[in-house]
Order: C-alpha cells, then sequence, then structure tokens
C-alpha cells in the first residue's frame, strides 16, 4: 500500500512538472520583427513613417523668399527748382517752395514745423568745405549750443549713383532731431538740413527725395 502512494506522489509531481514546463513556452515575448525585414523605420512630423536604412532622414524645407520692400519714391514727381539749378522727386503731401535765394525748403503739408532746407552750389574750389564747416554752426544754432554728433550708419547716409563725400551730423533740439547733410554729385556741392518732429516719421522720406536731387540738365 505504501508503495502504491509513493508511486502516485511521483506520478503528480512529473505531471506538474510537464505542466509548468509548457506554461513557460507558451508565454515567451513574440517575435516584434517580420522574418527578413531591414533597416530601421522612423515616424516624421507629418504622421508616415520611412525606411531610412539605418540613415538619417531630413525633412525636406522651403526656402520663402523675403517680402521686397515698397518703392520709398514710387509715387513721386520730378519738380524743378524755380531758384536754384537743380531737380528733385517730391513724395506726395510734400511741397516745394523757395525760401529764399540760394535756399529752398520741402515743407510736410501735415506739419509746418517740419521740413527739409535744400541749398546747391557749383563744385568749385572750397565750396564743399565751407558748406562743410558751416554746417556745424547751423546745428549748434538749432539746438541752442549743443555741438552735433557725427552718423556713421550707412542707412542714414545718402547714397545713389553719382553721390560722392557724403557726410552727415545730427544735434537734438526741443521740438526734435536735426540733421545735417552734404554731398557732392556731378558739378553741384549740395547741402540739406532735415528739421524733423519729435517721433522722427519724416527722415526716411526727407533722405530719399534729397537722394534723387540733380543737376537741371
Amino acid at each position: 500500500m505504501k508503495s502504491k502512494w509513493n508511486l502516485l506522489l511521483a506520478s503528480a509531481a512529473i505531471a506538474l512538472l510537464l505542466s509548468a514546463c509548457g506554461t513557460d513556452q507558451s508565454n515567451g515575448a513574440p517575435n516584434d520583427t517580420p522574418d527578413g525585414a531591414t533597416g530601421n523605420v522612423e515616424e516624421v512630423e507629418n504622421g508616415s513613417s520611412v525606411e531610412n536604412g539605418g540613415e538619417d532622414v531630413e525633412e525636406p524645407t522651403t526656402d520663402v523668399p523675403e517680402e521686397k520692400e515698397d518703392d520709398v519714391l514710387k509715387d513721386a514727381v520730378p519738380t524743378e527748382s524755380d531758384e536754384q539749378n537743380y531737380t528733385i522727386s517730391v513724395l506726395p503731401n510734400y511741397t516745394l517752395t523757395s525760401e529764399e535765394p540760394g535756399k529752398d525748403s520741402l515743407l510736410a503739408d501735415d506739419n509746418e514745423t517740419v521740413f527739409m532746407r535744400i541749398e546747391t552750389a557749383p563744385k568749385e574750389e572750397g565750396t564743399y568745405d565751407y558748406f562743410s564747416e558751416n554746417l556745424t554752426a547751423i546745428l549748434e544754432a538749432s539746438s541752442g549750443g549743443v555741438a552735433p554728433t557725427e552718423v556713421t550708419d550707412t542707412a542714414l547716409i545718402p547714397s545713389g549713383e553719382g553721390i560722392e563725400n557724403a557726410k552727415v551730423f545730427s544735434v537734438q533740439a526741443e521740438s526734435g532731431p536735426v540733421t545735417g547733410i552734404v554731398f557732392e554729385r556731378d558739378n553741384m556741392v549740395v547741402r540739406l538740413t532735415i528739421f524733423d518732429s519729435s517721433k522722427e516719421e519724416h527722415f526716411n522720406e526727407f533722405l530719399k527725395m534729397g537722394e534723387t536731387i540733380v543737376e537741371q540738365s
């Protein structure tokens, strides 16, 4: 009887052992990669996947060109001075008028205290130096004796075909900045004195119009 009981216990132990082995085999982790698959699959931002063969894949980029600035002078009208031998392109809302012999004023129609004085003279020996040196005194008088500073920012200095030896000086007055400009073009020496408002809203337009001053043909 005892031997039969031992035999039953041994049979039960063997059955349990075989059952445990079968459970381990069925619970094995599945193979996630299909047979024969190669390379890596990378997910891109648009939700699609591409096979990259193990190399990084860059998304194509589209360069957007910068918008071109509108031409400030597109509506300007060439206007001849009544008193001096030059022509200037004048924007709408500005008026060119003769101040006195050898001096014109380009006035902002919306503010009579904002204007650009225009002086020209034939290019002769000493004319450029006189205009340049005298400019300092004009700016000091406009600011109550404050010494002007030279402007070195190229965006604020006249440029264009034929413009040479351009110098720009500026000073702060009570009503706003006052800027003096001297340059040579062809057979003329040009001096501009810009009296802007405290908001400095007219300088760029005055500068662009000033760059169009040419000798009358």
